[in-house]
């Protein structure tokens, strides 16, 4: 098993345990990556509140499924293709402007 697929499963397992639906758990680990991209050091307070204007509003992100989630998408970032860095360069330039 890569390192991308355990770490998907253990954020995976760990929202499980919060008591998420497995239906729901893709869905927010998408809401979670966006306020990652938005900005990586985000902490954990101001993520939550991210979140919930996402639409996530009973859901309340603790600080070990942040790690777990950060650990998770830094590797994911890692293991991109050239055209999603691509992307990622382009939408952060723009960001900029």
């Amino acid at each position: 098993m890569k390192n991308k697929s355990k770490g998907r499963q253990l954020l995976i397992e760990s929202l499980a345990a919060k008591g998420l639906e497995d239906e729901v758990i893709p869905s927010l680990i998408r809401s979670m990556r966006i306020c990652y991209d938005a900005d990586p050091k985000m902490p954990s307070l101001k993520t939550n509140r991210r979140i919930r204007s996402l639409g996530w509003n009973n859901f309340k992100l603790d600080n070990h499924i942040l790690k777990i989630s950060i650990d998770y998408f830094k590797k994911e970032i890692r293991n991109t293709s050239p055209t999603t860095k691509e992307i990622n360069h382009f939408n952060e330039s723009f960001r900029q402007q």
